[in-house]
Order: structure tokens, then sequence, then C-alpha cells
């Protein structure tokens, strides 16, 4: 728990604190942010906390990914901004297209597990059945499939609730309106009007509101949009209400107006056409991959991990709830999800078997497990993103088997818990028996193809360090220079915990010592090559030629600051002596701006040794005299 605590503590942090953030909430592997200022967020530090796998902007919206711990770390974020998940976006400066897969990201994730948990169970249930186990008549089916179809059928409530969340209204507001839609009263006649309209029967006759507004008659079980949109109205009617409502009777009377006010428009304008406008996306949906084929799966399997990669994918959701509300199964979505998830994990376990590097070896294994269970940003942030040929083969792979899933036309009937290995249960249906046959199929075919695919393409991470290793034994390094690295500059010695930056403070990035520079001379502490020097020209990253990974941090956040004061002009892959000179940094004018100029000399490989430590932990240093010793 502490460490889910320092994780969420030092990203907040980095984002500005809590008075910078408008809203929080997390999906399977993501903290997600809205924040009030986006500019100068330092990503680089942000994914070098521990625990942190990588951080991005996604349109507007930031996130920071977590992977299988984000819920844990998440308790603590919401411990420290609080009201997180009821952040108001009325206001926001986004993007449109941003503003709209942040709000269906927000409101369809907290709703994820219980529809993950009930369709799995549904999966269950139909292969019980289908084994012979019980019967769909029995008293213990009936009772458990009651469990498993809760969710789905009784999907306006949680919508309420996730909506309210959202838009930061009343909860207990909005599930009344939930349960006004849902009435047993209302939803019988509905259901009546709905089977005397297929069977030419006779049909229930005409609602009216208020003896006046015809009531159109539609159920709204399983239904996503009209409560989405009814929250939304709710949100502000309640605002304008509480502006001319008295303080002593708001308590009583604001509840009672909003819901007088607001249940019309819902039940006669908002509800019907929230209800026709899904069928006819879904209708669309179903068109089109009936019309694409499996060309059009194809493309969707083949794309994706590019949604999971910008958090789209979570504006599918209403198109597979909808689905599953009108048809009773999922055909799209689900099937090439899953698809795409085994295809991460096959070119993830490839990697396993062909890197040298037993780190990677590690990371390839576990993600691996976990992509093949339904989270797959580990496999991608850590792996095939990572050595790039992987993911290019899991697009392959996974294209190719969502072609396959589209051509056979495979069906979830249920949530089935996350898409993968665990989807297969929703995939059973004892009418269509081999419909999980060929998914399971499906899953093989896409885990094999990125398996074989990224084989044969192979990844640069080995080469690399094949060359690496066959350099090292051929440089012939001075004895003096062995265990030592030198001061670049003129200065006074700082030990790293003293230093305003927790990411260096904590030996986060590895061990050694600061100095706050006296002179505007940089030179080279170590001889080796240039590995990293980054537009910023803040960062010098030397590969010694003993070995050692030296980086000369100039300055704490000077990256913002865009090269401006910085005379170094260095080119990666060159190489340097210890003790030439690189350039030269403005530092009185760094100063004057206000910046912070500690040059912290680290150990970036720190691992690799028994002791990394200061030469001398105080006083006045000159360049090339020896400021760090390794062991």
């Amino acid at each position: 728990m502490s460490n889910y605590k320092e994780t969420a503590t030092q990203v907040v942090e980095a984002i500005g604190g809590k008075e910078n953030i408008n809203n929080a909430w997390h999906c399977v592997t993501r903290l997600r942010f809205n924040l009030k200022d986006k500019n100068n967020i330092p990503i680089d530090k942000i994914k070098k906390i521990p625990g942190v796998m990588g951080a991005q902007f996604s349109g507007d919206q930031f996130q920071v990914i977590i992977g299988n711990t984000v819920a844990d770390v998440f308790e603590e974020v919401d411990l420290i901004v609080g009201d997180s998940d009821q952040g108001d976006i009325t206001n926001s400066d986004e993007g449109f297209l941003s503003k709209l897969f942040d709000i269906i990201s927000a409101i369809f994730t907290p709703i994820v597990p219980a529809l993950a948990g009930t369709g799995l169970l549904k999966g269950f249930l139909a292969l019980a059945v289908i084994f012979g186990w019980t019967t769909a008549e029995s008293s213990s089916y009936q009772v458990i499939y009651g469990l498993a179809d809760s969710v789905l059928y009784f999907l306006p409530f949680l919508l309420a609730v996730s909506t309210a969340r959202k838009f930061r209204t009343s909860e207990y507001l909005s599930l009344a309106l939930a349960g006004a839609m849902m009435y047993p009263t209302y939803l019988t006649a509905a259901q009546n009007a709905m089977q005397a309209s297929f069977t030419g029967g006779e049909a229930p006759a005409p609602w009216h509101m208020f003896g006046v507004i015809p009531l159109p008659l539609v159920s709204y079980a399983s239904s996503v949009l009209p409560i989405i949109f009814s929250v939304v109205v709710l949100k502000y009617v309640v605002n304008w209400v509480k502006k001319w409502m008295p303080d002593s009777l708001t308590l009583m009377f604001t509840p009672m107006v909003a819901l007088l006010i607001t249940f019309p428009i819902a039940m006669v304008i908002i509800g019907p056409i929230g209800t026709y406008a899904g069928n006819f996306v879904g209708d669309g949906i179903a068109w089109l991959f009936e019309v694409g084929g499996p060309f059009a799966g194809l493309v969707l399997g083949a794309t994706y991990p590019l949604l999971v990669i910008t958090g789209m994918h979570y504006s599918l959701a209403p198109i597979s709830l909808t689905s599953y509300a009108k048809n009773g199964f999922e055909n799209v979505v689900t099937p090439i999800n899953s698809v795409t998830n085994l295809a991460q994990s096959g070119s993830a376990f490839a990697v396993v078997l062909r890197t040298k590097n037993s780190s990677m070896r590690q990371i390839a294994i576990s993600s691996g497990i976990s992509a093949s269970i339904g989270i797959t940003e580990p496999a991608m942030y850590g792996v095939t993103l990572k050595l790039k040929r992987p993911f290019y083969a899991a697009l392959a792979g996974g294209g190719i088997a969502g072609g396959f899933s589209t051509f056979m036309n495979l069906k979830a009937y249920g949530g089935g818990g996350m898409p993968g290995l665990f989807s297969i249960p929703a995939f059973i249906h004892d009418k269509d028996t081999m419909n999980v046959v060929w998914f399971i199929v499906a899953l093989a075919l896409s885990w094999l193809l990125s398996f074989i695919f990224t084989l044969v393409l192979g990844f640069k991470e080995e080469v690399e360090e094949e060359i690496l290793v066959e350099e090292k034994p051929e440089i012939v390094v001075d004895p003096v220079e062995k265990n030592r690295i030198f001061s670049p500059l003129n200065g006074k010695i700082m030990l790293l915990k003293n230093v305003a930056d927790e990411t260096f403070a904590q030996e986060l990035v590895g061990k050694g010592i600061a100095i706050v520079p006296t002179e505007k001379e940089v030179y080279a502490p170590i001889s080796g090559e240039i590995k990293l020097f980054p537009e910023s020209k803040h960062a010098i990253g030397i590969l010694g030629d003993n070995g050692v990974e030296v980086l000369v941090h100039i300055g704490i956040d000077t990256v913002e600051l865009g090269g401006e004061g910085f005379n170094l002009e260095l080119v990666v892959g060159s190489h340097v002596e210890k003790g030439q000179l690189l350039g030269t940094v403005d530092f009185e004018g760094l100063l004057a701006k206000g910046v912070d100029i500690t040059t912290m000399v680290i150990v970036t490989n720190t691992l690799n040794y028994t002791d990394v430590s200061p030469a001398q932990e105080e006083g006045i240093i000159f360049k090339e005299e020896e400021l760090v010793h390794i062991i």
C-alpha cells in the first residue's frame, strides 16, 4: 500500500497538485486526468516515477499508464484529490472529440467490473446447460440467471450513477429518474405494445402524461442512451431550479420540481429519441460489417490496439451494449477486442524466446500473460511498442484474426470478463455450440500468427546488444579512469537528497552527486559515446568506455526552456574524451529567470555495481576532479 501511495503522491504533485485537477478517474490500466493547466506537464519525469509504465496526452486528456495495479494507485489518488470521479466537464476547453471520448470513458469504465462478472457467469450457466448439469427450467438456473442478467437488464441504474458522477449532479435523483423508466407498470405496458406490433395483436390503450401529453411506450430495459441524456438534462434543470428556489425550501422542493420538469422531457422526448438513435447506430455498425464482411473485421482488428493506445476504444462501448440489449448478443467489439489482445500476448511470448535481455524476458512473460486475459498495456508499452516490430506483428496477427472472426460471425452472448481467454464462456450458447469452438480457433490463430510474425521479423534490440558486447573488449580504458567519474563543472557539491527534485533526491534514476555551478563551462566527466542529447540540450547521456552510463542533467525542469541559455552542440553517436569542453551554459541568465541550476551527475546503471558513492560530500569542486567512485 505504501508503494501505491508513493506513486499516487508523486503523480499528483508532478501534474500540479489537486488544484490543477478538474477530474480524475481510471480505466483498467490507466489513471486519467482532466487538467486545468495542461502546459508544462513534465511527462518524462512522470514516466520515471516508480510504478508508472508511461504517460501521455490523448487529445486533452492526460493519461498515466500504471498497469494491473491501477485501482490500488487510484484509491490513493482519490484520497489526495477528493471527489475526483465527479469532475465537471462542462467548462472544459477540450475539443469536441476529446470531450466526447472523455465522457464515454468516464461513464462506462466504472461499470465494467459488474458487466464482466455477470457476463462471465452467464457464459458458465450456458456451459452448465450444454453439459447437462442443469436445465433452463430449474429453479437454481432461474435464480442464478437473474443474477447474471441483472446488470444488463437494469443497466439504466448503473449508467445513472456513473453519468451523475461525471456531470456532478445528484446520484439519487438520477436513480429516481432511472427508476421511473424501469417501473414495472410502465415496462409491462411497453413490452405488451412491442409484442402487439410484432404479432398484430391488440395494442394496449395509449398513455398520456397529465392527460394531455402522449407518452410513447418504449422499453428502457438494458437501454444506454436514454438515461445518459436524461441525467445530463437533469443536471441543468436542478441548477436552474436552485437559482430561484428560496434556501429555506430548496431541500424539499428543488428535487421535486426538478424531477417533475425532467421526467416528461425524458419520457416523451429524450427516451424515445435515444432508443431509436441507439438502435440506428447498432443497425449501422451491423450493416457495415455485413457489407464489408471479413475486410471490415480485418481493418478493425489491425487498428484496435491504436484505439487502445489513445484510450478511444471506450467509444465503442455504447455500440456493444446496444447490440446486447437489442439482439441478445454482440458480434463486433468483443470478438475483435479479444483476438487483438491475444495478438499482443503472442508477440510478447515470441520476444521471450528471442531476447537475450533477462529483464526484457521477465517483462515479456508477465505482460504476455496479462495480455491473454485482457490487459494489454503492459505488453504494448513494456515490450511490443518499445521494440516496434513485435507491435507491427501483433497488428497483422490481430487483423487477420479479426477478419476470421467476422467471416465466422462470432457472437458474444454476455460481457464475458476481460476480452481474451476469460471471454470464452461468453461465447457459449446451448443453441449455437460451434460458436465457442470457432472463437477458440480465432484466439489461437491470432496468438500463433503474431508469435510467428514476431519471430520472422525479429527486433533490433538483440542485434544492438550483441554489437555492444563485441565492441567492449576492443576498448582500452585508462586504469586511472576505470572506476571514476570526474566533475564536469566548477562549483559547490550538494548531496542528491537535498536536490529540489524528488526523482533525483530519491535516487530513482540512479546514484550520484549534484553540483551548483559557479562557472559556465561544461566538460565531459568520462570518456565515451554520447547516447543522449535532447533538443532542449539540458541533459547529456554518455556511455563510458568502461561501461558506466552517466547522465549530466543541467538544472531542474530546464527541459521547459527549449534550449535557451544552452550553448552546447553535441552529436549523438560521437565520442568524447574525459575533460573535453562540451560547451557553455548561461547559468547567470538562468538564475536571473528564477531557474534552479543545480546539476545532477548520475550513474544510471547503478544496479550493475556493488556501490556508487561520492568522492566527497561537501565543499568546492573543480573540473576533472574525482566526483564519483564506483565499485
